[in-house]
């Protein structure tokens, strides 16, 4: 089984959202995930609520020391992926999280609030030993690849590594994602051919090679390759 944590010590970063939308990604791809919602707003946990169709199952839990068993029970029942999402300043929790985790993202829009943040979240994965990258959400589609080279660039220069020089996507600010939370959905659901299913798919296949998770090629790959 494989861990990956959302980290941010910012409110509001989209953590929520991309967690969700990832570990549905897994899903449709086959791949048996869960979610650890450790936010004690429990926004996943009422999402999971709502939504109409099966999978992935969430579990909240707010106490750092009862993480690990959470997770040892997701892996008995033969999860093969377990996403956490993690609370804006919950920095014990978070810690937690991390250490217990193989991948840690770390999702920044480009606007200076939200990369002012960053540096903290990379610290604590850095010092855990942990492999971690920023993720660019939220990107403005007018001008986003200027956007994001210029932001990309001012992390590394920071010796902050980002998904976008190692081949990640990013993932542009969508009509659609307001919704998803509110009826338990994703974009993937709501807009399955749409832009943003694609660029979520692709993240999704980024973070799975990351962590060793094999993933089939998608049917049209296939004919196309």
């Amino acid at each position: 089984m494989r861990v990956v944590t959302i980290l941010g010590l910012k409110g509001g970063s989209t953590k929520s959202t991309l967690t969700a939308h990832l570990a549905v990604a897994a899903h449709h791809a086959g791949i048996l995930s869960a979610i650890v919602d450790t936010d004690p707003q429990a926004t996943l946990r009422m999402w999971s609520t709502r939504r109409q169709t099966d999978g992935p199952p969430v579990r909240p839990e707010t106490t750092p020391d009862f993480l690990e068993p959470t997770l040892r029970e997701f892996e008995k029942q033969g999860a093969e992926l377990v996403l956490i999402d993690t609370a804006g300043k919950a920095e014990i929790m978070g810690k937690r999280a991390a250490e217990l985790s193989d991948l840690v993202l770390i999702p920044s829009r480009t606007s200076l609030a939200d990369m002012d943040a960053v540096p903290t979240s990379h610290t604590m994965a850095k010092g855990l030993g942990k492999p971690n990258f920023v993720i660019f959400t939220d990107v403005d589609v007018s001008g986003a690849k200027k956007d994001v080279k210029e932001a990309a660039a001012g992390f590394v220069s920071r010796g902050i590594p980002t998904g976008r020089e190692h081949g990640a996507p990013f993932i542009c600010h969508r009509k659609g994602y307001k919704s998803c939370l509110i009826d338990g959905s994703t974009i993937q659901e709501i807009e399955p051919n749409g832009k943003g299913a694609e660029e979520i798919d692709a993240l999704f296949r980024w973070v799975a090679k990351q962590v060793g998770i094999k993933v089939k090629r998608k049917r049209t790959e296939k004919q196309n390759g």
